[in-house]
């Protein structure tokens, strides 16, 4: 099967009827199988992908859960919109009063005839419900549940997931041990069909249990399980109606904040707590001011002309340092310091041969030691702009070092500017705001009454919704209290139906039958498991050629998977990448798609995604072109840039480029394309 066209109108950013020709030439047929629609993020691809979505799967609850992030919503929700979601309803054609909306497709079968499908909404009044037509050969024309039946034959829900995907958001599979996610394998893999006839047995047991009791307890039990089966839907409505009543609930609650907020905003109580708000603001930039000012003060008080003359320090240290260094300052030192100690030893003991010198020959030989000292002496430089003993100068140079400009001495004094000047910024504007917020116009006032009207409504609306929850959910309990009670009394019933001879030997066969059904599913599990790991691991060797971490893939007799390096040891999961991920639920895809043999089309959005330029090329080469007969390509620009789509050109067969300027209008434009503009 594939798509020869599909049709999106006032669909999410579509406006308008915008078809998509689809079906390959006659000459590009047999050697081309690749449509590739291209546009910036935001121009519609992901919309192009979801809208084909909901036309086999309807509002899913994968589509659901991925509206918003963290939040999955109803189905009501999902196609009316709901806080930053908009809906499925395109934004222009709601401006202009336009309330249909659809996505329609022509298939063509493997006979080669054509199927028309069609599922639309007409949201007027908020009807979320949506109406699907089939028109298929040597069919009536179909709708409503056998309309869905069919489609469900064609491509059932289960496989949605695996051939219409995003491929940057497919690594969850490369984790594929989840127990939905092996449902949906075991059922694209031929091997549900053995539960459902597992069920039916199930049910033969139960008319066998019915028929060999007594005529009463036989008409109690099918009242009972008649009973069950409609405790067990009006369960499962209840739930559904307990989920669309909190998200009411949350959707209600956050504009009542809102609302509250803006009045608290308009009302006097706001303007007091906005006023008291704004004074502590303005004090503590007083504050902040004041530290600034007096820090400013103390700096200019002590050394603030030497921080902002650093270029003045620079040039003054050369003179300082020479002074520090200069030869007569250093001679002269010394000399003066070889006075006093030279005297002393005349004077002091111990003395020469051990007697002291007369008075007249110490003062003799100290007045010769003086001479010559001071005929010591050196000439001083005249020529130095200032004089400076040694030692002061030594002093002086190491204060000055501090300010030189490579240590930016200014930097405390700009700093505290700055601050006093944005405190003094700051004030300015808190007073303006005082001075706002003390006045209330008669415009204002009446916006607050339609505010507080409006709250008054929104709560009324809340406490109305929780009542309703509270009313559903005690509905639900009751069910779930009878369902209990059913369950245990049908239970009783069937077993008066083993005390029977014939019954049981009727019910032991079915059991038997049971087992063997077991048996062989568990032997078709084993012999498919076989062919999908085979698969699996060719195909991955061929995406991930340059890989040196991931020797193979084993997957074990419950379809859960283990990554296993050259040794058979395993890999964590969380030990590879994204991009390899990616490159694992890809394989995986392929090896399904060749395991099961159908032949459905292909739609995949980002396909190169986080994946590097080699693996790139390989998924381009080797896995596009044999992905299925028909591929249709989601990427951005510049995914598939000039060289990519070289290596692509030859399997593409039509090219349409997506624009969307404003974000909800786009405009779709078919490219040349063909063999011979493929080919250059």
């Amino acid at each position: 099967m594939i798509f020869k066209t599909i049709t999106l109108h006032n669909l999410f950013c579509y406006d308008g009827k915008h078809p998509f020709d689809l079906l390959p030439s006659e000459a590009d047929k047999e050697t081309c199988n690749i449509v590739v629609i291209m546009g910036r993020n935001g121009f519609g691809k992901t919309s192009f992908l979801n809208s084909v979505k909901l036309l086999f799967g309807g509002v899913t609850k994968e589509l659901r859960h991925g509206a918003q992030r963290g939040n999955s919503l109803s189905e009501k929700a999902f196609v009316l919109g709901a806080k930053e979601w908009w809906g499925i309803l395109n934004h222009q054609a709601k401006k202009r009063g336009e309330f249909d909306c659809y996505v329609e497709a022509v298939l063509i079968d493997e006979n080669h005839q054509e199927i028309i499908v069609k599922r639309g909404w007409n949201l007027r009044d908020d009807d979320y419900h949506n109406r699907i037509e089939v028109a298929a050969p040597r069919k009536p024309p179909l709708t409503g549940d056998n309309a869905q039946q069919y489609l469900s034959g064609l491509l059932p829900l289960d496989y949605i997931p695996f051939f219409f995907f995003d491929a940057e958001e497919i690594g969850y599979l490369a984790e594929a041990n989840d127990n939905q996610i092996i449902e949906k394998m075991e059922q694209l893999l031929n091997i549900r069909p053995a539960d459902n006839l597992r069920d039916c047995i199930k049910d033969l047991i139960k008319k066998v249990e019915r028929e060999s009791i007594k005529r009463d307890a036989k008409l109690e039990l099918l009242k009972a399980e008649h009973r069950h089966d409609e405790l067990q839907i009006e369960q499962q409505n209840l739930n559904e109606q307990c989920q669309a009543i909190e998200f009411d609930i949350d959707v209600l609650e956050t504009d009542l904040r809102e609302t509250r907020q803006k009045i608290r905003v308009f009302s006097g109580q706001g303007m007091i707590e906005n006023n008291a708000k704004l004074e502590a603001a303005k004090q503590a930039q007083l504050k902040n001011q004041e530290e600034a000012l007096t820090g400013l003060s103390e700096l200019f008080e002590r050394d603030a002309f030497l921080r902002l003359n650093a270029d003045k320090v620079q040039q003054t240290l050369p003179a300082v340092e020479r002074c520090a260094h200069n030869q007569h300052s250093v001679t002269k030192e010394m000399l003066d310091s070889l006075h006093e100690p030279l005297k002393a030893i005349f004077t002091t003991p111990p003395y020469l041969d051990g007697r002291r010198l007369e008075d007249r020959l110490i003062k003799f030989y100290q007045n010769r030691i003086a001479g010559v000292l001071n005929s010591r002496d050196v000439n001083e430089d005249d020529s130095s702009p200032f004089r400076l003993e040694s030692w002061q100068a030594k002093k002086i140079l190491g204060l000055l070092g501090a300010y030189t400009p490579q240590h930016a001495p200014e930097t405390p004094i700009r700093e505290l500017l700055s601050r006093a000047l944005q405190a003094e910024r700051a004030i300015a504007e808190i007073d303006k705001n005082l001075l706002e917020v003390s006045l209330l116009s008669e415009e204002s006032k009446l916006r607050l009454s339609q505010l507080q009207e409006q709250q008054e409504q929104q709560s009324l609306d809340v406490e109305q919704r929780r009542k309703d929850l509270h009313e559903v959910k005690n509905k639900l309990s009751s069910v779930e209290r009878e369902l209990i009670e059913v369950q245990g009394k049908t239970e009783g019933l069937r077993k008066q139906a083993r005390q029977s001879e014939q019954g049981q030997l009727r019910i032991t066969l079915l059991e038997k039958m049971l087992k063997l059904l077991d048996s062989y599913k568990q032997a078709l599990k084993v012999r498919q498991r076989a062919v999908l790991e085979d698969y699996f691991n060719r195909h991955l060797a061929s995406l991930l050629d340059s890989n040196q971490l991931i020797s193979k893939i084993k997957i074990d007799e419950s379809f859960q998977f283990q990554l296993l390096r050259s040794d058979d040891s395993p890999i964590a999961m969380g030990s590879i990448s994204a991009g390899m991920k990616q490159l694992a639920a890809t394989a995986l895809i392929w090896a399904l798609k060749d395991a099961c043999g159908k032949q459905l089309p292909v739609v995949i959005d980002t396909p190169l995604g986080r994946i590097d330029k080699q693996h790139q090329d390989n998924l381009l080469n080797r896995y596009y072109p044999k992905a299925a007969r028909q591929v249709i390509l989601l990427p951005t620009d510049s995914e598939l840039d000039e060289r990519k789509r070289e290596l692509l050109a030859p399997y593409i067969y039509r090219e349409y480029h997506l624009h969307n300027r404003d974000g909800d209008k786009t405009h779709v434009e078919l490219m040349p394309s063909g063999k011979a503009v493929n080919n250059g």
